[in-house]
């Protein structure tokens, strides 16, 4: 008897129809701060007497100068270099005649030796530096903001119920207004003003995903904009200064004539480009100046950018970048994490909602 075909297991659904089933902000961080720090094998000495210390660390430090991230001397036992850094075809006691140390602290070096492991790098984070004390001393420098992101008290309580909501309103606008598609939403932290709101397929080419297009939608609020579009956008309101223009019509017209959204401020500041402005101790650049593409505007997308969105995002040097929908193409979660390239010269912080469908917490 011929057995039936399997069920298609259903896709995950993303349709959430309240508040309650956003259940967290997650930050995305670098692996440097999710991944336990990688132990090394060094060579190490035991000095007979704390005597011999002085001399001996003096000259490693100045020949030998390894192991800047962690306290030298453990007890009377001293770091003379990674294992790494000995040929194998040679002793310890050869490879340390290369460097001419002084007939005392060689011997003393040549004392006790054995093989340890130490970590390979300072830890970032307070959990991590309690692990590498277990293996080797090693020098810490806390970061009160760093461990604010990886155990969640970044937001304020205001905050994350404002975060929340954008993420909801980024389900309700791709299913009421952009027929399931992805919605990206553009907001000034400062006023917590939506400045842009665009969703894939509101530009003439295939091409251009969501985030692409909220971009050129945030240039258009300062008189930029380069995608061509069939869409009508708001218009400035004559008793503000807010500036609509950065906003299609229909996204506008939805949110504005909805109760539920009456509460929400929209569009940009006036660009300050060409004004003089005075220099504030502490001000960004976004206070300072004004709008100038996303700088020091927060993203919200529905979906994870692909890594040519992720890098128009850095071109317009925005400040955080949320999402709710993993992408499997995604460049700053999921296939890569673009933020964390030291050698951009802008980065963003990097934050995905977590629901109740989701094992994270």
């Amino acid at each position: 008897m011929d057995l039936p075909p399997p069920e298609k297991r259903a896709r995950k659904s993303y349709s959430l129809e309240d508040n309650d089933e956003i259940m967290g902000i997650r930050a995305i961080l670098s692996d440097e701060f999710e991944l336990d720090i990688p132990l090394i094998q060094a060579h190490s000495c035991q000095l007979e007497t704390k005597q011999q210390l002085q001399a001996v660390i003096q000259e490693l430090s100045q020949k030998l100068p390894y192991f800047q991230h962690l306290k030298r001397v453990q007890d009377r036992d001293v770091l003379i270099c990674p294992s790494s850094e000995i040929d194998a075809s040679e002793t310890l006691e050869q490879h340390l005649q290369r460097f001419a140390f002084s007939e005392h602290v060689l011997r003393a070096l040549c004392q006790g030796n054995k093989v340890v492991k130490v970590p390979q790098r300072m830890p970032r984070l307070r959990v991590q530096y309690e692990k590498t004390q277990q293996h080797w001393p090693c020098k810490f420098h806390p970061n009160h903001y760093s461990e604010s992101l990886r155990n969640g008290t970044n937001f304020t309580a205001s905050q994350r119920i404002f975060h929340k909501r954008m993420a909801q309103l980024l389900v309700k606008l791709s299913r009421d207004q952009n027929a399931g598609r992805p919605v990206g939403i553009c907001v000034d932290p400062r006023t917590s003003s939506l400045v842009a709101i665009a969703g894939s397929g509101e530009a003439q080419s295939p091409h251009e995903h969501c985030s692409m297009i909220l971009v050129d939608f945030v240039a258009r609020s300062q008189h930029g904009g380069a995608m061509e579009t069939n869409l009508s956008f708001a218009e400035d309101l004559t008793d503000s200064e807010a500036i609509l223009s950065g906003l299609p019509k229909s996204y506008y017209d939805y949110l504005t004539k909805n109760e539920d959204y009456k509460d929400l401020r929209f569009g940009a500041e006036k660009s300050r480009r060409n004004e003089k402005v005075e220099d504030v101790q502490g001000d960004d650049n976004l206070a300072k100046f004004g709008p100038y593409l996303c700088t020091g505007y927060d993203v919200y997308l529905l979906q994870e950018p692909c890594l040519m969105c992720s890098m128009a995002l850095v071109h317009s040097r925005a400040k955080r970048v949320f999402f709710l929908r993993p992408s499997d193409n995604g460049a700053l979660a999921t296939r890569f994490q673009l933020h964390s390239v030291k050698e951009l010269n802008h980065h963003f912080e990097v934050f995905q909602f977590t629901t109740n469908e989701d094992d994270l917490t």
